[in-house]
């Protein structure tokens, strides 16, 4: 995988071979059969899918198709109308609006979603439930031919994370108000911080054809420090996190904080600290899962919806000392600390 995946791309088919192409007439080899996956994604090639690839990689033969929206409805809609001329055995879904998008709300499932043929696997899905994808993430309680990987550390671990930055008493959450998973996301937060004494004030952000309105980012923070917000804090959200750097300088140059929920903005947009499921440990899991279904037989909807229990907390060095705010030593001993030059070559 390559970063050019993420500009170019609209199709493209990768063919993978382990053990058939060390022995053809290896009866290991037949396991897959030559299984076909097609990845539905929004915006280019992430760690997730990197990590998924790689994971499916170190299997038997797996023809993988990627149809890239680049962050296009109509892209998008074109790409699913093109899935049954692609005959998938399974399909990977990137986040909320992709698998919505394909799958349909509960209430409202699409025809793919209903017809059950083909079994899917989603991944980066910030809260399945609220987003209506399914209605418990027990396998026990679901018929639907599909599972997945959300990827968000509970928003009680979160809080926690920042009550230890000591002197916060005010959070400002940036939000997409056209995204429902942005909206779910500062409303359960606003939920949590309530229970925890910690003030929770939403700002939602302006949406251009070019991504977002800086003067109305910086309009924003200018609200933020008259209501006297401690710490600017980024949600799962892929408008937010394709303009985390634009974003991150206004709020930074304004002397605040920011702590994002997801990796990236932290690595490659300077976000200063987060604890964070990492994508590329998420696309493993969902690969995993993906396994089971094409090697074991096992139906996509016995298979649980979880989130990794896995978190790490991640702190950008250059941003501590670019505004002069530092996070305890006590967090600073268990995280990672990364410059602004340690960018991933894949957000």
């Amino acid at each position: 995988m390559t970063r050019s995946l993420q500009s170019i791309v609209l199709i493209i088919t990768l063919l993978l071979t382990s053990i058939l192409s060390a022995n053809e007439d290896s009866p290991a080899s037949n396991l897959y059969d030559s299984k076909h996956v097609v990845m539905l994604l929004w915006r280019g090639v992430t760690q997730a899918e990197q990590g998924f690839v790689d994971e499916m990689n170190k299997n038997d033969n797996v023809r993988i198709t990627i149809l890239d929206a680049d962050k296009n409805r109509e892209t998008l809609a074109k790409h699913i109308d093109s899935l049954e001329g692609l005959k998938p055995d399974l399909v990977y879904t990137f986040g909320t609006t992709i698998t919505l998008s394909l799958l349909g709300s509960t209430n409202a499932p699409t025809e793919f979603n209903s017809s059950g043929e083909v079994p899917v696997v989603f991944n980066i899905v910030s809260d399945p439930i609220g987003s209506k994808i399914v209605d418990s993430v027990d396998s026990t309680q679901r018929t639907q031919n599909y599972t997945g990987v959300s990827h968000i550390v509970p928003y009680e671990v979160q809080l926690n994370v920042i009550k230890e930055l000591g002197n916060i008493r005010t959070v400002g959450i940036l939000f997409n108000p056209l995204e429902n998973n942005s909206q779910i996301a500062a409303n359960t937060l606003l939920a949590v911080a309530t229970q925890n004494d910690i003030n929770v004030k939403r700002y939602p952000v302006k949406k251009t054809t070019k991504g977002i309105d800086e003067s109305n980012i910086q309009s924003l923070v200018a609200e933020m420090k008259k209501d006297n917000v401690d710490l600017v804090y980024l949600p799962a959200d892929s408008l937010l996190i394709s303009n985390a750097k634009a974003i991150t300088d206004i709020v930074h140059d304004a002397g605040l904080p920011t702590f994002s929920a997801t990796e990236s903005p932290i690595r490659n947009s300077g976000a200063l600290v987060g604890v964070v499921s990492r994508y590329y440990y998420a696309g493993q899991f969902a690969a995993f899962k993906a396994q089971q279904i094409l090697t074991e037989d096992t139906f996509a909807g016995d298979i649980p919806i979880e989130t990794l229990q896995q978190f790490s907390y991640i702190v950008n060095a250059d941003t501590a000392n670019l505004i002069g705010y530092f996070p305890p030593v006590s967090m600073l001993k268990i995280s990672e600390l990364v410059r602004n030059k340690d960018v991933l070559e894949t957000q």
